[in-house]
Protein backbone atom coordinates (compact mmCIF):
# COMPACT_ATOMS: atom_id res chain seq x y z
CA UNK A 1 0.00 0.00 0.00
CA UNK A 2 1.16 3.61 -0.48
CA UNK A 3 2.13 5.24 2.49
CA UNK A 4 0.94 8.91 3.48
CA UNK A 5 -1.97 10.08 5.11
CA UNK A 6 -4.07 11.73 2.83
CA UNK A 7 -6.45 9.79 1.17
CA UNK A 8 -6.15 9.50 -2.58
CA UNK A 9 -9.45 10.22 -4.69
CA UNK A 10 -10.40 7.60 -6.86
CA UNK A 11 -13.38 7.16 -9.56
CA UNK A 12 -14.83 3.99 -10.65
CA UNK A 13 -16.95 4.00 -13.87
CA UNK A 14 -18.24 0.53 -14.58
CA UNK A 15 -21.99 -1.01 -14.73
CA UNK A 16 -20.77 -4.59 -13.73
CA UNK A 17 -21.30 -5.32 -9.90
CA UNK A 18 -19.44 -7.57 -9.39
CA UNK A 19 -16.19 -5.99 -11.35
CA UNK A 20 -17.16 -3.19 -9.11
CA UNK A 21 -16.27 -4.48 -5.89
CA UNK A 22 -13.42 -6.79 -7.20
CA UNK A 23 -11.69 -3.36 -8.64
CA UNK A 24 -12.98 -1.03 -5.46
CA UNK A 25 -11.20 -4.06 -2.84
CA UNK A 26 -8.16 -4.35 -4.99
CA UNK A 27 -7.58 -0.17 -5.26
CA UNK A 28 -8.19 -0.10 -1.80
CA UNK A 29 -5.25 -2.73 -1.15
CA UNK A 30 -3.46 -0.66 -3.34
CA UNK A 31 -3.52 2.55 -1.15
CA UNK A 32 -5.68 4.71 0.89
CA UNK A 33 -8.19 5.25 -1.57
CA UNK A 34 -11.87 7.11 -1.22
CA UNK A 35 -13.41 5.04 -4.20
CA UNK A 36 -16.41 6.65 -5.63
CA UNK A 37 -18.57 4.58 -8.28
CA UNK A 38 -20.86 5.69 -11.32
CA UNK A 39 -22.62 3.46 -13.72
CA UNK A 40 -24.23 5.99 -15.80
CA UNK A 41 -22.36 9.29 -16.91
CA UNK A 42 -24.67 11.07 -18.78
CA UNK A 43 -24.93 14.84 -17.82
CA UNK A 44 -22.07 14.12 -15.53
CA UNK A 45 -18.94 14.86 -17.60
CA UNK A 46 -18.17 17.97 -16.92
CA UNK A 47 -18.42 17.68 -13.37
CA UNK A 48 -16.44 14.29 -13.50
CA UNK A 49 -13.87 16.41 -15.17
CA UNK A 50 -13.87 19.27 -12.74
CA UNK A 51 -13.29 17.16 -9.58
CA UNK A 52 -10.07 16.64 -9.78
CA UNK A 53 -9.84 12.84 -8.84
CA UNK A 54 -6.09 10.72 -8.61
CA UNK A 55 -7.14 8.37 -10.67
CA UNK A 56 -10.09 7.65 -12.89
CA UNK A 57 -11.22 4.03 -14.22
CA UNK A 58 -13.32 3.49 -17.17
CA UNK A 59 -15.65 0.61 -18.85
CA UNK A 60 -14.70 1.84 -21.92
CA UNK A 61 -18.10 0.61 -23.05
CA UNK A 62 -19.58 4.14 -21.45
CA UNK A 63 -18.37 5.68 -24.12
CA UNK A 64 -14.72 5.80 -22.57
CA UNK A 65 -13.14 7.46 -25.40
CA UNK A 66 -14.99 10.42 -24.92
CA UNK A 67 -14.89 10.66 -21.71
CA UNK A 68 -10.98 10.28 -21.70
CA UNK A 69 -10.99 12.83 -23.72
CA UNK A 70 -13.02 15.39 -21.69
CA UNK A 71 -11.05 14.32 -18.64
CA UNK A 72 -7.59 14.84 -20.23
CA UNK A 73 -8.22 18.18 -21.12
CA UNK A 74 -9.71 19.74 -18.33
CA UNK A 75 -7.46 18.01 -15.78
CA UNK A 76 -4.59 17.24 -17.72
CA UNK A 77 -2.70 15.80 -13.84
CA UNK A 78 -5.84 13.28 -13.51
CA UNK A 79 -4.63 9.47 -14.24
CA UNK A 80 -7.06 7.29 -16.79
CA UNK A 81 -6.80 3.61 -16.85
CA UNK A 82 -9.53 2.59 -19.56
CA UNK A 83 -10.73 -1.03 -19.66
CA UNK A 84 -12.27 -3.05 -22.36
CA UNK A 85 -14.18 -5.90 -23.03
CA UNK A 86 -13.57 -6.05 -26.78
CA UNK A 87 -10.09 -4.04 -27.32
CA UNK A 88 -9.24 -3.07 -30.58
CA UNK A 89 -5.40 -1.73 -31.62
CA UNK A 90 -7.13 1.28 -32.95
CA UNK A 91 -8.65 2.36 -29.77
CA UNK A 92 -5.67 1.33 -27.23
CA UNK A 93 -3.45 3.86 -29.69
CA UNK A 94 -6.36 6.37 -29.50
CA UNK A 95 -6.66 5.85 -25.86
CA UNK A 96 -2.76 6.25 -25.09
CA UNK A 97 -2.64 9.25 -27.73
CA UNK A 98 -4.93 11.11 -25.71
CA UNK A 99 -3.23 10.31 -22.43
CA UNK A 100 -4.28 6.87 -20.89
CA UNK A 101 -2.31 5.59 -18.33
CA UNK A 102 -2.95 2.74 -19.12
CA UNK A 103 -5.48 0.31 -21.78
CA UNK A 104 -6.12 -3.44 -20.40
CA UNK A 105 -8.54 -5.62 -21.79
CA UNK A 106 -11.18 -7.45 -19.89
CA UNK A 107 -10.76 -10.29 -18.10
CA UNK A 108 -8.12 -8.01 -16.91
CA UNK A 109 -5.19 -9.77 -14.37
CA UNK A 110 -5.39 -8.48 -10.98
CA UNK A 111 -1.66 -7.89 -10.70
CA UNK A 112 -1.73 -6.04 -14.11
CA UNK A 113 -4.20 -3.77 -12.81
CA UNK A 114 -2.73 -3.49 -9.31
CA UNK A 115 0.37 -2.17 -11.48
CA UNK A 116 -1.72 0.63 -12.90
CA UNK A 117 -3.26 1.63 -10.27
CA UNK A 118 -0.14 2.27 -8.56
CA UNK A 119 1.65 3.99 -11.41
CA UNK A 120 -1.39 6.14 -12.34
CA UNK A 121 -1.29 7.43 -8.26
CA UNK A 122 2.36 7.68 -8.26
CA UNK A 123 1.87 9.90 -11.33
CA UNK A 124 -0.29 12.25 -9.42
CA UNK A 125 1.54 12.52 -6.41
CA UNK A 126 4.31 13.65 -8.45
CA UNK A 127 2.83 15.83 -10.60
CA UNK A 128 0.95 17.58 -7.88
CA UNK A 129 4.26 18.17 -5.80
CA UNK A 130 6.06 19.92 -8.35
CA UNK A 131 4.81 22.90 -9.62
CA UNK A 132 7.27 23.25 -12.53
CA UNK A 133 6.48 19.42 -13.57
CA UNK A 134 2.50 19.92 -13.24
CA UNK A 135 2.97 22.97 -16.22
CA UNK A 136 5.25 20.76 -18.74
CA UNK A 137 2.57 17.86 -18.03
CA UNK A 138 -0.23 20.14 -18.84
CA UNK A 139 1.32 20.92 -22.00
CA UNK A 140 2.05 17.88 -22.86
CA UNK A 141 -0.82 16.28 -22.23
CA UNK A 142 -2.88 19.17 -24.06
CA UNK A 143 0.42 18.69 -27.59
CA UNK A 144 -0.78 14.97 -27.16
CA UNK A 145 -4.89 15.94 -28.00
CA UNK A 146 -3.52 18.56 -30.59
CA UNK A 147 -1.94 16.02 -32.01
CA UNK A 148 -4.79 13.53 -32.15
CA UNK A 149 -7.05 15.44 -33.57
CA UNK A 150 -8.21 16.34 -37.11
CA UNK A 151 -10.75 18.54 -36.11
CA UNK A 152 -10.47 22.65 -35.89
CA UNK A 153 -13.33 22.89 -33.71
CA UNK A 154 -11.86 20.27 -30.79
CA UNK A 155 -8.60 21.92 -31.39
CA UNK A 156 -10.01 25.01 -30.63
CA UNK A 157 -11.51 23.51 -27.37
CA UNK A 158 -7.87 21.95 -26.02
CA UNK A 159 -6.49 25.16 -26.34
CA UNK A 160 -8.95 26.94 -24.23
CA UNK A 161 -9.00 24.25 -21.38
CA UNK A 162 -5.07 24.78 -21.83
CA UNK A 163 -5.25 28.80 -20.79
CA UNK A 164 -7.82 28.22 -18.55
CA UNK A 165 -6.01 25.71 -16.42
CA UNK A 166 -2.72 27.94 -17.07
CA UNK A 167 -3.97 30.94 -16.22
CA UNK A 168 -6.66 30.29 -14.32
CA UNK A 169 -8.84 32.29 -16.43
CA UNK A 170 -12.50 32.88 -15.91
CA UNK A 171 -13.31 32.44 -19.81
CA UNK A 172 -11.95 32.11 -23.18
CA UNK A 173 -13.40 31.95 -26.54
CA UNK A 174 -11.82 31.74 -30.08
CA UNK A 175 -12.16 34.59 -32.21
CA UNK A 176 -10.69 35.87 -35.95
CA UNK A 177 -10.39 38.69 -38.48
CA UNK A 178 -12.10 38.40 -41.34
CA UNK A 179 -11.60 41.57 -43.82
CA UNK A 180 -11.11 43.49 -40.86
CA UNK A 181 -14.18 42.20 -38.78
CA UNK A 182 -13.53 40.40 -35.77
CA UNK A 183 -15.30 37.21 -35.66
CA UNK A 184 -15.62 34.49 -32.38
CA UNK A 185 -16.12 31.36 -33.27
CA UNK A 186 -19.57 29.71 -31.43
CA UNK A 187 -18.93 27.39 -28.98
CA UNK A 188 -21.58 24.39 -29.44
CA UNK A 189 -21.11 23.19 -26.65
CA UNK A 190 -21.44 26.10 -24.71
CA UNK A 191 -24.86 25.98 -22.20
CA UNK A 192 -24.73 27.71 -18.63
CA UNK A 193 -25.90 31.20 -18.51
CA UNK A 194 -23.14 32.35 -16.60
CA UNK A 195 -20.52 31.70 -19.24
CA UNK A 196 -23.01 33.38 -22.02
CA UNK A 197 -22.68 36.51 -20.06
CA UNK A 198 -18.98 36.14 -19.98
CA UNK A 199 -18.74 35.61 -23.59
CA UNK A 200 -20.76 39.07 -23.55
CA UNK A 201 -18.28 40.38 -21.24
CA UNK A 202 -15.37 39.25 -23.59
CA UNK A 203 -17.40 40.76 -26.68
CA UNK A 204 -17.60 43.94 -25.38
CA UNK A 205 -13.83 44.14 -24.17
CA UNK A 206 -12.60 43.08 -27.26
CA UNK A 207 -14.68 45.47 -29.16
CA UNK A 208 -13.33 48.59 -27.19
CA UNK A 209 -9.72 47.85 -27.15
CA UNK A 210 -9.55 45.81 -30.59
CA UNK A 211 -6.04 44.21 -29.93
CA UNK A 212 -6.31 41.48 -32.35
CA UNK A 213 -5.94 44.14 -35.13
CA UNK A 214 -2.51 45.30 -33.59
CA UNK A 215 -1.14 42.20 -32.50
CA UNK A 216 -1.72 41.18 -36.18
CA UNK A 217 0.48 44.72 -37.90
CA UNK A 218 2.90 43.84 -34.92
CA UNK A 219 3.79 40.31 -35.44
CA UNK A 220 3.15 39.51 -31.73
CA UNK A 221 1.94 36.29 -31.02
CA UNK A 222 0.95 36.70 -27.67
CA UNK A 223 -0.19 39.37 -25.30
CA UNK A 224 -1.55 40.29 -21.77
CA UNK A 225 -3.05 43.70 -21.21
CA UNK A 226 -3.09 44.76 -17.97
CA UNK A 227 -6.88 45.35 -16.10
CA UNK A 228 -7.57 49.48 -16.39
CA UNK A 229 -10.07 51.04 -14.14
CA UNK A 230 -13.29 50.51 -16.63
CA UNK A 231 -11.33 47.48 -18.70
CA UNK A 232 -10.93 43.75 -17.34
CA UNK A 233 -7.44 41.95 -17.99
CA UNK A 234 -6.90 40.11 -21.14
CA UNK A 235 -4.63 37.67 -22.42
CA UNK A 236 -3.99 36.79 -26.26
CA UNK A 237 -2.60 34.25 -27.92
CA UNK A 238 -1.93 34.22 -31.89
CA UNK A 239 -1.99 31.18 -33.98
CA UNK A 240 -2.61 29.54 -37.26
CA UNK A 241 -4.85 26.68 -38.10
CA UNK A 242 -6.14 24.50 -40.88
CA UNK A 243 -5.71 27.84 -43.33
CA UNK A 244 -3.90 30.96 -43.66
CA UNK A 245 -5.91 33.35 -41.41
CA UNK A 246 -5.26 33.94 -37.80
CA UNK A 247 -6.94 32.75 -34.72
CA UNK A 248 -6.39 34.02 -31.20
CA UNK A 249 -7.57 32.48 -27.94
CA UNK A 250 -8.55 35.27 -25.92
CA UNK A 251 -8.49 34.98 -22.12
CA UNK A 252 -10.51 36.92 -19.38
CA UNK A 253 -8.91 37.69 -16.28
CA UNK A 254 -6.07 35.94 -16.27
CA UNK A 255 -3.31 35.39 -13.68
CA UNK A 256 -0.08 36.15 -15.48
CA UNK A 257 2.92 33.80 -14.41
CA UNK A 258 6.01 34.29 -12.25
CA UNK A 259 8.38 33.05 -14.77
CA UNK A 260 7.26 34.84 -17.99
CA UNK A 261 10.51 33.12 -20.20
CA UNK A 262 8.99 29.21 -19.24
CA UNK A 263 5.62 30.82 -20.00
CA UNK A 264 6.94 31.71 -23.29
CA UNK A 265 8.60 28.72 -23.81
CA UNK A 266 5.44 26.98 -23.66
CA UNK A 267 3.63 28.91 -25.52
CA UNK A 268 6.15 28.49 -28.45
CA UNK A 269 5.71 24.93 -28.13
CA UNK A 270 1.95 24.56 -28.16
CA UNK A 271 2.00 27.01 -31.27
CA UNK A 272 4.49 24.69 -33.11
CA UNK A 273 2.16 21.95 -31.79
CA UNK A 274 -0.86 23.13 -33.75
CA UNK A 275 1.00 24.31 -36.95
CA UNK A 276 2.16 20.75 -37.20
CA UNK A 277 -1.29 19.32 -36.57
CA UNK A 278 -3.04 22.31 -39.17
CA UNK A 279 -0.56 20.86 -41.93
CA UNK A 280 -1.91 17.42 -41.12
CA UNK A 281 -5.39 18.21 -41.26
CA UNK A 282 -5.07 19.76 -44.78
CA UNK A 283 -3.17 16.77 -45.81
CA UNK A 284 -6.15 14.46 -44.34
CA UNK A 285 -8.82 16.39 -45.53
CA UNK A 286 -7.76 16.51 -49.24
CA UNK A 287 -7.65 12.34 -48.83
CA UNK A 288 -11.23 12.64 -46.94
CA UNK A 289 -12.53 14.71 -50.27
CA UNK A 290 -11.78 11.89 -52.12
CA UNK A 291 -13.45 9.50 -49.32
CA UNK A 292 -15.90 11.12 -48.26
CA UNK A 293 -17.56 13.67 -51.07
CA UNK A 294 -19.89 12.68 -53.60
CA UNK A 295 -18.35 13.91 -56.85
CA UNK A 296 -21.58 15.11 -58.71
CA UNK A 297 -23.24 17.17 -55.93
CA UNK A 298 -19.87 18.11 -53.93
CA UNK A 299 -21.88 16.70 -50.59
CA UNK A 300 -20.61 14.40 -48.45
CA UNK A 301 -21.21 10.87 -48.95
CA UNK A 302 -22.66 8.23 -46.85
CA UNK A 303 -19.80 6.85 -45.77
CA UNK A 304 -19.25 10.18 -43.83
CA UNK A 305 -23.07 9.81 -42.54
CA UNK A 306 -22.52 6.68 -41.00
CA UNK A 307 -19.87 8.35 -39.10
CA UNK A 308 -21.53 11.69 -38.20
CA UNK A 309 -24.23 9.61 -37.02
CA UNK A 310 -22.19 7.85 -34.58
CA UNK A 311 -20.97 10.84 -33.17
CA UNK A 312 -24.40 12.61 -32.87
CA UNK A 313 -25.41 9.27 -31.02
CA UNK A 314 -23.01 9.41 -28.56
CA UNK A 315 -23.37 13.24 -28.13
CA UNK A 316 -26.81 12.65 -27.56
CA UNK A 317 -26.58 9.92 -25.32
CA UNK A 318 -24.20 11.96 -23.37
CA UNK A 319 -25.36 15.03 -23.07
CA UNK A 320 -29.18 13.89 -22.91
CA UNK A 321 -29.91 15.83 -26.23
CA UNK A 322 -31.77 15.06 -29.36
CA UNK A 323 -30.52 15.46 -33.19
CA UNK A 324 -32.92 15.01 -36.33
CA UNK A 325 -32.66 13.46 -39.77
CA UNK A 326 -34.34 14.43 -42.49
CA UNK A 327 -34.62 12.40 -45.36
CA UNK A 328 -35.25 14.51 -48.51
CA UNK A 329 -36.32 12.62 -52.03
CA UNK A 330 -36.67 14.98 -55.27
CA UNK A 331 -40.41 14.03 -56.57
CA UNK A 332 -41.05 12.60 -59.92
CA UNK A 333 -37.17 12.90 -60.58
CA UNK A 334 -37.49 10.46 -63.57
CA UNK A 335 -39.44 12.69 -66.28
CA UNK A 336 -36.89 15.05 -65.12
CA UNK A 337 -34.10 13.31 -66.51
CA UNK A 338 -35.98 11.77 -69.30
CA UNK A 339 -37.10 14.79 -70.75
CA UNK A 340 -33.61 16.76 -70.15
CA UNK A 341 -31.08 14.13 -70.01
CA UNK A 342 -28.95 13.01 -67.21
CA UNK A 343 -26.31 15.25 -68.08
CA UNK A 344 -28.59 18.24 -66.96
CA UNK A 345 -30.22 16.05 -64.34
CA UNK A 346 -26.64 15.19 -62.68
CA UNK A 347 -26.46 19.42 -62.72
CA UNK A 348 -30.03 19.60 -61.02
CA UNK A 349 -28.92 17.11 -58.30
CA UNK A 350 -25.51 19.61 -57.74
CA UNK A 351 -27.58 22.38 -57.36
CA UNK A 352 -30.49 20.97 -55.02
CA UNK A 353 -27.77 19.58 -52.67
CA UNK A 354 -26.30 22.89 -52.64
CA UNK A 355 -30.15 24.86 -52.29
CA UNK A 356 -30.41 22.69 -49.23
CA UNK A 357 -26.95 23.52 -47.78
CA UNK A 358 -28.44 27.13 -47.53
CA UNK A 359 -31.35 25.96 -44.59
CA UNK A 360 -29.15 24.03 -42.33
CA UNK A 361 -26.41 25.86 -39.73
CA UNK A 362 -22.26 25.30 -40.28
CA UNK A 363 -22.40 22.24 -37.60
CA UNK A 364 -25.11 20.73 -39.33
CA UNK A 365 -24.76 18.31 -42.44
CA UNK A 366 -26.15 17.50 -45.75
CA UNK A 367 -25.62 14.16 -47.26
CA UNK A 368 -26.18 12.71 -50.78
CA UNK A 369 -27.98 9.30 -49.78
CA UNK A 370 -28.38 7.81 -53.54
CA UNK A 371 -29.99 8.80 -57.02
CA UNK A 372 -32.14 11.95 -56.18
CA UNK A 373 -32.13 11.21 -51.98
CA UNK A 374 -30.51 13.64 -49.99
CA UNK A 375 -30.37 13.49 -45.82
CA UNK A 376 -29.46 16.45 -43.23
CA UNK A 377 -28.67 15.46 -40.20
CA UNK A 378 -29.39 18.58 -37.70
CA UNK A 379 -27.46 18.62 -34.59
CA UNK A 380 -28.55 19.34 -31.12
CA UNK A 381 -31.82 20.15 -32.53
CA UNK A 382 -35.48 19.09 -30.99
CA UNK A 383 -38.34 18.25 -33.41
CA UNK A 384 -40.72 21.73 -34.14
CA UNK A 385 -37.47 23.09 -35.13
CA UNK A 386 -36.39 20.21 -37.56
CA UNK A 387 -40.23 19.95 -39.04
CA UNK A 388 -39.86 23.79 -39.76
CA UNK A 389 -36.70 23.39 -41.20
CA UNK A 390 -38.11 20.59 -43.75
CA UNK A 391 -40.91 22.74 -44.21
CA UNK A 392 -38.87 26.13 -45.30
CA UNK A 393 -37.14 23.16 -47.65
CA UNK A 394 -39.93 22.19 -49.01
CA UNK A 395 -41.48 25.19 -49.87
CA UNK A 396 -38.30 27.21 -51.35
CA UNK A 397 -37.44 24.14 -53.68
CA UNK A 398 -41.25 24.77 -54.33
CA UNK A 399 -40.80 28.42 -55.08
CA UNK A 400 -37.33 28.13 -56.89
CA UNK A 401 -36.85 27.84 -60.69
CA UNK A 402 -33.53 25.62 -61.29
CA UNK A 403 -30.77 25.86 -63.77
CA UNK A 404 -31.01 29.28 -64.91
CA UNK A 405 -27.32 29.48 -65.24
CA UNK A 406 -27.86 27.32 -67.64
CA UNK A 407 -30.98 28.85 -69.82
CA UNK A 408 -33.14 26.46 -68.41
CA UNK A 409 -36.20 27.06 -65.70
CA UNK A 410 -36.78 23.86 -64.34
CA UNK A 411 -39.54 23.81 -61.43
CA UNK A 412 -40.72 20.31 -58.92
CA UNK A 413 -41.05 19.61 -55.37
CA UNK A 414 -39.24 17.11 -53.20
CA UNK A 415 -40.95 15.31 -50.05
CA UNK A 416 -39.48 14.79 -46.67
CA UNK A 417 -39.66 12.61 -44.26
CA UNK A 418 -38.45 14.22 -40.51
CA UNK A 419 -36.96 11.50 -37.48
CA UNK A 420 -35.53 12.55 -33.98
CA UNK A 421 -33.37 10.67 -32.18
CA UNK A 422 -34.13 8.95 -28.80
CA UNK A 423 -37.68 10.01 -29.83
CA UNK A 424 -38.20 8.04 -33.05
CA UNK A 425 -35.13 5.33 -32.83
CA UNK A 426 -32.48 3.96 -30.61
CA UNK A 427 -29.67 3.40 -33.18
CA UNK A 428 -28.19 4.42 -36.24
CA UNK A 429 -29.99 2.14 -38.80
CA UNK A 430 -33.29 3.19 -36.62
CA UNK A 431 -33.39 6.68 -37.52
CA UNK A 432 -32.12 6.71 -41.07
CA UNK A 433 -34.61 4.10 -41.50
CA UNK A 434 -37.38 6.11 -39.47
CA UNK A 435 -36.81 8.81 -41.58
CA UNK A 436 -36.87 6.89 -44.83
CA UNK A 437 -40.24 5.52 -44.12
CA UNK A 438 -42.06 9.35 -42.95
CA UNK A 439 -41.11 10.21 -46.33
CA UNK A 440 -42.31 7.25 -48.44
CA UNK A 441 -44.98 7.33 -46.08
CA UNK A 442 -45.56 11.12 -46.88
CA UNK A 443 -45.30 10.46 -50.79
CA UNK A 444 -47.78 7.56 -50.50
CA UNK A 445 -49.87 10.56 -49.37
CA UNK A 446 -49.44 13.21 -50.92
CA UNK A 447 -46.17 14.11 -52.60
CA UNK A 448 -44.81 17.74 -52.07
CA UNK A 449 -45.00 17.42 -48.14
CA UNK A 450 -43.29 17.05 -44.66
CA UNK A 451 -44.06 14.03 -42.56
CA UNK A 452 -42.87 13.40 -38.94
CA UNK A 453 -41.80 9.82 -38.27
CA UNK A 454 -43.99 7.43 -35.83
CA UNK A 455 -42.74 7.01 -32.51
CA UNK A 456 -40.52 4.52 -31.16
CA UNK A 457 -42.42 4.67 -28.10
CA UNK A 458 -45.88 3.88 -29.31
CA UNK A 459 -47.48 6.62 -31.46
CA UNK A 460 -49.70 4.61 -34.35
CA UNK A 461 -49.45 7.12 -36.97
CA UNK A 462 -47.26 10.11 -38.26
CA UNK A 463 -48.20 13.51 -37.27
CA UNK A 464 -48.50 15.90 -40.83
Amino acid sequence: MISGVEAHHVLLIEEDPKEIEIHGDLIRHVANCKVDVMSHVENSIDWIARSNYHLIIIDEALNGLILLERIKRMSPNTSVILISGQATVEHAVAAIRLGAEDYLQKPVPLDSLKLAVKRGLDRKVIFAESTGASHFLSLLNSCQMISASFDQEKIFGIVKSYFSRELKSEYCAIFSVIEGKVIRFIDHQLESPADRAMQEVLDIAIQASNPLAQMIESGEFYQFIDRGQLTLGLFIFRFSCAGKEDYFCVCLSPQRPVATEFFEARLKMLKAQIEVTARNIQQFQGVQDLVYVDDVTGLYNTRYLHYVLDREITQAKLNSRSFAVLFIDADQFKSINDKYGHLVGSKLLNELGNHCRKFVREKDAVFRYGGDEFVAVLSNCDLATAHGVAERIRRSIEEEGFLRNEGLDVHFTVTIGVALFPDHASSKQEIIDAADQAMYGAKRTCRNSVLIAHSSKGSKRGVR
